[in-house]
């Protein structure tokens, strides 16, 4: 796939590189806000400990790190 978009990069200029630019940012832009978790998301009843552990699971995946054993 790198190779198929290496050479279809090559082939635009200053222009329609900027445009791709600022197209892939905005779409990046609009998947981050999509998949944005608030704490708040998280269930109301809740105990402090699981709720502390929820964040944690969250942000982990976040990271893109492997589960914990």
């Amino acid at each position: 796939m790198n190779t198929k978009f290496d050479e279809l990069v090559r082939g635009l200029d200053q222009p329609m590189l900027e445009e791709l630019r600022r197209s892939v940012a905005t779409e990046v832009g609009a998947r981050r806000e999509q998949t944005v978790i608030q704490l708040e998301h998280i269930h109301p009843k809740m105990t402090t400990a699981a709720r502390d552990e929820a964040a944690a699971e969250i942000a982990r995946v976040l990271r893109g790190e492997e589960p914990h054993a």
